[in-house]
């Protein structure tokens, strides 16, 4: 039987449980924490070492990334293209001193 917690550290909600690792290595994601995590079974995770913490990340699927990128350049667009025209005025400015 897993205990788990549910924890407010500063904004974030964190849900932490207690597992068993197995004589391989192994340990099993609870029930609970694959469910908040959106982790099914056959899903890829990443297992990293974070600040000397073990993290376990679910791998983002094709149209999962594919759906980041789009939000990101739509939220995004606006602010380079701005970005590229205060230039283009910054360098029209420094050509007309410099000449």
């Amino acid at each position: 039987m897993y205990r788990y917690v549910i924890v407010w550290i500063r904004w974030f909600l964190v849900f932490e449980s207690i597992c068993v690792v197995g004589e391989r290595g192994q340990i099993t994601i609870p029930k609970s924490i694959r469910e908040i995590g959106g982790i099914k079974s056959k899903d890829k995770v990443i297992v990293k070492m974070e600040n000397n913490k073990v993290v376990v990340e679910k791998l983002a699927g094709k149209k999962e990334k594919e759906k980041l990128m789009k939000e990101y350049y739509e939220k995004y667009a606006k602010v380079h293209k701005q970005i590229n025209e205060e230039w283009k005025e910054t360098d029209n400015e420094l050509n007309r001193y410099l000449k």
